[in-house]
């Protein structure tokens, strides 16, 4: 499993998670993207998991966010 961490209030809802990882985000009530599975919050730390297939889907999300604020780690 990788682990998604996810700094959701500097979210600025540009939606590009949620176009290149649907499965793992969505947008929410406020127009900000939120973890569909939130494992555990600390602080304005979302955490989440991701499937090994769904690396290549995950690693887009974090390299295209253009306020750097996702995360996949092993």
């Amino acid at each position: 499993m990788l682990r998604i961490i996810h700094k959701q209030p500097e979210c600025i809802g540009c939606d590009v998670c949620c176009d290149l990882a649907p499965n793992y985000w969505f947008m929410n009530d406020e127009g900000l993207a939120e973890l569909h599975s939130i494992l555990k919050i600390e602080g304005t730390l979302q955490f989440g998991e991701g499937w090994e297939e769904d690396r290549e889907a995950l690693k887009q999300a974090e390299d295209n966010c253009p306020v750097n604020i996702i995360r996949i780690e092993e």
